[in-house]
């Protein structure tokens, strides 16, 4: 459970994402507000085309993606450029973007034994209590389209100055698994939901 314990510690640290939100947030209004044909909400097969053509406005923001082979899983998924590299181990990988104050991590993973999504969310919210957090589960279900199978919840929690989603998938191959972690201002969910899921679908096995 180590894995989960560092998440909820990184927690602590999205306190100051309300004023960079704020700040941050006039300027994707300013250029909503110069260029209303970005307010448009593109649909989920938009989405996905263009994830996999390599370009997606996002919050009135073009971001791009590239095919990335994530450590030594067999597994390759776009992933935005935007976001920097900041750990790459055989087990881990961190990405962050500290514009939007967001995060992607993830870790391979041999599971000593399985856990239902109901067990994993009776850990979270246990782990949450004790550390005297606020948190709230939002969803949970399965990432379709997808290659592997993969299941996935989110949920987002207090901070000192707002709340922070934290969307978490279980990507299952043969007996490992990569979690696939993104978490960020609560305000940006509805944005990055259908993002993060593209991404997701977006993923080929190259081992095969």
């Amino acid at each position: 459970m180590s894995y989960l314990d560092e998440e909820i510690a990184k927690l602590e640290k999205q306190r100051r994402l309300e004023e960079r939100e704020k700040k941050q947030g006039n300027t994707i209004h300013q250029n909503l507000r110069e260029h209303p044909e970005l307010e448009e909400t593109p649909s989920p097969q938009e989405i996905m085309e263009g994830i996999l053509k390599g370009t997606l406005i996002v919050e009135g923001t073009e971001v791009s993606f590239d095919k990335t082979s994530l450590m030594r899983t067999g597994i390759c998924m776009r992933l935005p450029q935007e976001f920097v590299q900041t750990l790459g181990t055989s087990e881990h990988l961190v990405y962050s973007n500290e514009k939007l104050e967001m995060n992607l991590m993830m870790q391979w993973i041999k599971p000593v034994e399985a856990m239902s999504m109901g067990q994993f969310k009776e850990i979270m919210q246990q782990q949450f209590r004790s550390m005297e957090l606020g948190m709230n589960w939002m969803e949970e279900g399965n990432v379709v389209p997808c290659a592997l199978q993969t299941r996935y919840c989110v949920f987002n929690s207090s901070v000192a100055n707002g709340h922070i989603f934290n969307y978490q998938a279980f990507i299952e191959k043969g007996d490992y698994q990569l979690i696939f972690n993104v978490n960020g201002n609560l305000e940006r969910w509805s944005h990055w939901k259908p993002v993060i899921t593209g991404m997701i679908s977006s993923l080929e096995v190259t081992d095969l």
